[in-house]
């Protein structure tokens, strides 16, 4: 149908460009005198240049997009350059490109989203635009449009050009001030979450005092020979491996809560803990064991995962009862009634848990008051995203 509407389109053009050299000389004829022959030998030139623009080859060649940087995350700007190459031998007018067929929340945020060009007998070409504020996910880019027009409008044509190509947005990463969550043997209580134990009752050397160490820590008999404070340094034992999960099942705050874990994950993976990555959604996937070589992979799914409301985030972690046998680090961006039911009713059969909740609100404040067992949670505003370790090892 829009084939059609094109055709007939085109072709009412040149009638009408003929119509136009028709009438002209027609006037000129039996007008006589200067000024009609005059406006006819001053429009003959565009007529006749619009009718051969109905006919020529158009010939774009070596058309190719450029993106920088190669690596975009969420919140980022892309700049993108596109260039290619005339090579029609017809001196050409007015060339304008424009992107096809990209989403229209992308179209709409683009900074020089179309450009045009006066071609005349010039080959190379290249046309910039930015797009601003990227969300993550992948954008897919399909074709390129060029229009070529003559000097009044009156012949106008399109060429569609392929040119495939895909951006990945990943999440956003922050650095995240790491800071091990440590379990004291000779005191007690409850089975930190996470990788690295300190047996403390096993000292392997003395390091200079830091700020924040324990005040039990302190070797006091090398503190009375030379007057310098001293630490012990205790032997480090590895526990069972942390279980990362991703909660999509709820649409609010998700944003937040898959940057949160992937940064997490790469904090971890990069001081080569024991992590696993599980995401609990429309569709599970689980990453056992991810090394440095695998974040990549994790990555890549991570900016292409959506939540969905539908989805019961307790009979996903129960269906997969086997991984709830390790530390758990959940990211959420609610807790919801069927995440409380879980924390409630299971939460004694994994080795401990943390749930992070992105946002704060006076309802998750009061929930957190009641407590649970086996259970901490965290809230994490964006500001804190940083710190969240120190949250977290508080009491």
């Amino acid at each position: 149908m829009n084939a059609g509407k094109k055709l007939i389109g085109r072709l009412g053009r040149f009638i009408i460009i003929l119509l136009l050299m028709a009438a002209t000389f027609s006037y000129a004829m039996f007008q006589g005198g200067f000024v009609s022959w005059f406006l006819f030998y001053t429009l003959i030139p565009f007529l006749l240049y619009s009718l051969i623009l109905n006919f020529v080859p158009l010939r774009i060649e070596e058309v190719r997009r450029e993106i920088h940087p190669a690596k975009l995350s969420r919140g980022d700007k892309a700049s993108v350059t596109v260039c290619f190459k005339s090579k029609t031998w017809f001196p050409l007018a007015f060339l304008t490109v424009k992107e096809i067929g990209l989403d229209n929340g992308i179209a709409e945020k683009m900074i020089g989203g179309a450009n045009i060009f006066f071609v005349g007998w010039r080959r190379n070409f290249s046309w910039s635009y930015e797009i601003p504020d990227l969300q993550r996910g992948v954008i897919d880019f399909s074709a390129l449009q060029f229009t070529f027009a003559d000097f009044f409008g009156w012949t106008v044509r399109h060429k569609l050009i392929p040119c495939k190509q895909k951006l990945i947005v990943y999440p956003r990463l922050m650095k995240l001030n790491y800071r091990e969550i440590e379990r004291r043997y000779d005191q007690g209580g409850s089975v930190a979450p996470f990788a690295l134990l300190k047996d403390t009752s096993m000292v392997t050397s003395l390091r200079d005092y830091q700020a924040g160490d324990r005040f039990s820590w302190i070797h006091w008999k090398s503190f009375a020979k030379d007057e310098t404070l001293r630490t012990k340094d205790f032997e480090v034992r590895h526990s069972q491996e942390v279980l990362l999960i991703l909660d999509a099942t709820v649409r609010k705050h998700f944003e937040e809560a898959v940057d949160f874990s992937a940064s997490m994950l790469q904090t971890l993976a990069g001081k080569n803990e024991d992590v696993s990555f599980y995401i609990a959604g429309e569709e599970q996937f689980f990453y056992p064991h991810v090394k440095r070589t695998q974040l990549e992979k994790v990555m890549r799914q991570l900016a292409m995962v959506k939540a969905n409301d539908n989805k019961n985030i307790e009979s996903l972690l129960l269906k997969e009862g086997k991984m709830l046998d390790s530390f758990i680090l959940l990211f959420t961006g609610k807790l919801t009634d069927s995440l409380n039911h879980f924390f409630k009713y299971h939460a004694r059969k994994t080795k401990g848990i943390i749930c992070f909740v992105a946002g704060t609100d006076e309802a998750l404040l009061r929930q957190m008051e009641s407590g649970y067992c086996n259970v901490k949670v965290v809230p994490v505003a964006k500001t804190m995203f940083r710190d969240v370790f120190t949250e977290v090892s508080r009491p």
